[in-house]
């Protein structure tokens, strides 16, 4: 059972992705990625880092001078990725490429739902065929 949970919950995991918004900026809360068009310095308290070209966090807030966001990861130029933990920063909207939001994907949901399903039909059919699936006692029935 313990397993089953585990795939459950992986696979449910799968069911979101990021999708570009385009202009729309998404509402404060929302989890989203944030890419640069040209590697820049993020300033996270008192550290900088430098080379950095995607951010991802909870959106804060937005203008249309800047975003603000809660930082949990950044991704550098050799594609290696930072963990944060949380620290606000606020980036400027000039030199931002592209904001993608996490939504659930339908297209990964319902393979998600089906692989579930197909998982718990074979665990029942698994079940079935160690016990056996006959009503009888298992003995012969008496002669007449």
């Amino acid at each position: 059972m313990r397993a089953l949970s585990l795939v459950l919950v992986v696979a449910l995991g799968g069911c979101y992705s990021y999708v570009a918004v385009g202009a729309v900026t998404p509402a404060p809360g929302a989890d989203v990625q944030v890419e640069f068009a040209a590697p820049r310095d993020v300033v996270l308290q008192e550290v900088t880092v430098h080379g950095i070209t995607a951010v991802q966090g909870r959106l804060l807030s937005s203008d249309s001078d800047s975003v603000a966001l809660a930082v949990a990861r950044l991704w550098g130029l050799e594609g290696r990725s930072y963990e944060a933990t949380g620290v606000g920063v606020s980036l400027p909207r000039q030199g931002i490429a592209r904001v993608r939001e996490k939504r659930m994907s339908r297209a990964r949901s319902g393979l998600a739902i089906g692989a579930g399903g197909a998982a718990i039909v074979a665990t029942i059919l698994g079940v079935r065929a160690l016990v056996g699936s006959g009503g009888g006692s298992g003995r012969p029935p008496p002669p007449p």
